[in-house]
C-alpha cells in the first residue's frame, strides 16, 4: 500500500506520498467539490451547458412539468411530467430506479451521487433533471464486477462499506479515460470530491493503481 494514510481519512489533498501538504483552500474542510456558479461543478468538469444537449421546450411556473428524453447507461429513456425542480439524482433514483448514485448530503459535499453527464462528473443531488435532455447519462450501473475499477476498488476497498463507491469509480473511470497511467497527485486531485468515512485514501489511490494494470 502507498505510503498515504498518515494524514486527515476524510481528505485527498491533504498530503501527497512525500509528505508535504498540498496547499488547497478546501483541505480539510470536507467541501471539496464546491460549487461555484454551477451546480455540478466537480474536478474535471465541464460546464452543464458545455455537455447538455439541445434546448429546453419553454418552462415557467414551480409546478411546470416537462417529459425528459435522454440516454441512461446506453438505453433511450423518456420520462413524462418531471417537475422542473427534481434533480438529476431524484430522477435516476426515484422515476428510472438506478439507485447506484447514493443520496448522501444532498449539498454537493460528499460525493456519493457523482454520476457521468456525457462522460464528466456532475453531482446529481443538485443538477436540474432537466439538464439530462438530450444527453448521455453513466452510472455505476453500467459496469460489471469484471470492469478493471469496479475489480480494483472491490480489492483494495471492500472493508469499508462501499456507500461511496459508485461516486468514486465514475471519477476513477473519468480520470482514466483522460489519464490512462494518472501521477498519484492527478488521482487525489480526480477523487478530492469524494468523503469516505471507513478507509484512507491510501486505499483508493492503491485501487487506481491496480486498474491501470488491469487495464493494461
Amino acid at each position: 500500500m502507498s505510503g498515504t494514510e498518515d494524514f486527515d481519512q476524510y481528505d485527498f489533498l491533504s498530503a501527497d506520498s512525500s509528505g508535504d501538504p498540498v496547499i488547497d483552500p478546501l483541505a480539510g474542510s470536507g467541501a471539496h467539490f464546491a460549487p461555484n456558479n454551477m451546480p455540478n461543478s466537480v474536478p474535471g468538469q465541464q460546464p452543464a451547458e458545455q455537455v447538455a444537449g439541445p434546448p429546453l421546450p419553454p418552462a415557467s411556473g414551480p409546478f411546470t412539468t416537462i417529459s425528459i428524453r435522454c440516454v441512461v447507461n446506453g438505453e433511450p429513456v423518456e420520462v413524462p411530467e418531471v417537475w422542473v425542480a427534481d434533480s438529476l439524482l431524484f430522477l435516476l433514483r426515484d422515476r428510472l430506479g438506478r439507485t447506484a448514485a447514493k443520496d448522501g448530503c444532498g449539498e454537493g459535499e460528499c460525493g456519493a451521487c457523482v454520476v457521468l453527464l456525457d462522460g464528466e462528473p456532475v453531482l446529481s443531488c443538485l443538477t436540474p433533471a432537466l439538464v439530462a435532455e438530450g444527453s448521455a447519462v453513466t452510472t455505476a450501473e453500467a459496469y460489471g464486477e469484471r470492469d478493471p475499477v469496479s475489480a480494483a476498488l472491490a480489492a483494495h476497498c471492500g472493508a469499508g462499506c462501499g456507500y461511496c463507491l459508485p461516486g468514486i469509480g465514475l471519477s476513477a473511470r473519468n480520470l482514466l479515460a483522460r489519464q490512462p497511467e494518472p501521477s498519484e497527485a492527478a488521482i487525489r486531485e480526480s477523487l478530492s470530491g469524494h468523503l469516505c468515512r471507513c478507509l484512507p485514501p491510501g486505499h483508493f489511490i492503491d485501487a487506481v493503481n491496480e486498474a491501470v494494470k488491469r487495464r493494461g
